[in-house]
């Protein structure tokens, strides 16, 4: 049975792709998703053709891979592919043994996922909103996601709203804390705050008809900021099931691999986009494919091209859904490509 090693190397962990990619406070949350191991020779890391819950990076001593054929490559951490983990694409295509003493860190794919599309979803662009006369409803129906919504389900979703009074100061959500609900401000003002290596920023001001909580629901993660309420007010709040049901889905364009070869059959201008972080991406991705990391998605979308049509590859786990969803939040055409395991 493997045991735990001494504490983890932080500085050799930060060679490794995607760390070497994370600000200081961003890696701090990575390193929660990691386990460093000891193991002695001729012990198994994993099976080709499985599909594993982890990565394994080899920090130290050496390890074989066996392909179907049972050719072997050679690995010692010495190794500039050990930067990376061993064989990270699903499913295996080798199986792994260890030939000597080894230190291997084990990291929780989805855990340090999730960590990275919390860190990556929280940069927020500062718009004002002076006038609390705004009708929030019509401020809603104006916004570029809920002009996507069917007309069927708009007055569903109107119905399924809860309202809630909030005080000057109130915490409405927490950065950190789990995300259950979707808010809209109905009337008042909001600010948004976020922690930095320079301590708490703020970040936006939200007022009437403008919304927040919804990434969080989207990636199935945790709150990326703080929103307190700047003045009193009111809120109007979805459970996140209805959330899902009445507003994600019908918004949220998912294709198949046919749908999508037959969109390149007819024509279409498609683009097809990977939100990975840039080291991720140039190990392997999909051919023909852009990268513009999920932490820079946000800002250039202004930039993009509005007669494209964007597919967001599957490939980052909820990284992806985020990415089609701001995408589609910006105004554009984007669908998100269904992995043929869904």
């Amino acid at each position: 049975m493997a045991e735990l090693a001494p504490p983890l190397d932080e500085d050799a962990i930060k060679q490794l792709v995607p760390f070497n990619e994370l600000l200081r406070h961003q890696f701090q949350e990575a390193l929660k998703c990691c386990e460093l191991l000891t193991l002695p020779p001729r012990k198994k890391l994993f099976k080709r053709g499985e599909r594993d819950a982890y990565w394994y990076y080899l920090l130290k001593g050496s390890v074989d891979l066996l392909d179907e054929d049972f050719n072997i490559t050679s690995f010692s951490a010495d190794d500039p592919e050990c930067r990376r983990a061993l064989d990270n694409r699903p499913p295996h295509r080798f199986s792994s043994i260890t030939t000597s003493d080894c230190e291997i860190l084990k990291v929780d794919k989805n855990r340090l996922d999730l960590a990275i599309t919390w860190e990556q979803a929280g940069d927020y662009r500062v718009e004002e909103s002076d006038d609390n006369d705004v009708d929030w409803m019509s401020a809603l129906l104006e916004s570029d996601v809920f002009a996507k919504v069917p007309p069927a389900n708009i007055q569903r979703l109107f119905t399924a709203f809860k309202n809630e009074e909030r005080a000057l100061g109130d915490v409405v959500v927490a950065e950190g804390d789990p995300g259950n609900l979707f808010y809209v401000i109905e009337h008042g003002s909001a600010l948004v705050s976020k922690r930095s290596e320079n301590g708490v920023e703020q970040v936006a001001r939200l007022g009437p008809g403008q919304f927040f909580g919804e990434e969080a629901l989207i990636g199935e993660t945790t709150r990326n900021a703080t929103v307190t309420m700047e003045t009193d007010g009111a809120l109007m709040y979805l459970e996140k099931d209805e959330f899902k049901s009445l507003l994600e889905q019908p918004v949220m364009n998912r294709i198949t691999e046919q749908d999508l070869d037959a969109m390149q059959a007819d024509s279409t201008a498609l683009v097809l986009l990977d939100v990975r972080l840039s080291g991720e991406f140039k190990h392997f991705h999909r051919e023909n494919s852009i990268n513009i990391p999920l932490n820079k998605l946000r800002q250039r979308c202004d930039n993009l091209d509005r007669s494209a049509c964007y597919v967001v590859v599957d490939n980052a786990g909820p990284r992806a859904e985020l990415g089609a969803y701001l995408l589609v939040k910006a105004g554009l055409q984007a669908y998100l490509l269904k992995s043929d395991s869904e």
